[in-house]
């Protein structure tokens, strides 16, 4: 699994924004994401400011039923990572570190790079 597959995006809800004081994220996750995946993930995403990650709690949202007029259905369920960091931040809309609303290009990351690179290593 590549590592920018790991994290969907950001959960950002009210509960959520509160945490951010303490250093708790919250991000939807690949289905398939397990805890030290997205342990890896976040410290490589985010190398720039210096996350840490302490620990990570994974949780699975159920589907509800959602009814629209007549026709019935359900939202989609999804997989949710709460994680708490030691060290650093990142920089989500509502914390700090966000100075500018200048966009910026998404910086992708060639894993199978950083593969070989630890393998070199080790």
């Amino acid at each position: 699994m590549n590592i920018n597959d790991i994290i969907v995006k950001p959960i950002i809800t009210e509960k959520s924004s509160n945490q951010l004081m303490s250093n708790v994220y919250t991000f939807e996750v690949n289905p398939n994401a397990t805890r030290t995946d997205v342990k890896r993930a976040i410290e490589l995403i985010f190398a720039k400011s210096e996350a840490k990650v302490g620990k990570v709690n994974i949780i699975k949202v159920r589907r509800k039923s959602k009814a629209l007029g007549k026709y019935r259905g359900f939202t989609k369920g999804y997989k949710k990572a709460i994680v708490t960091l030691t060290q650093g931040s990142i920089p989500i809309y509502g914390s700090e570190g966000v100075e500018n609303n200048e966009k910026k290009a998404i910086k992708v990351i060639d894993t199978d790079k950083i593969m070989e690179e630890a393998s070199k290593e080790a």
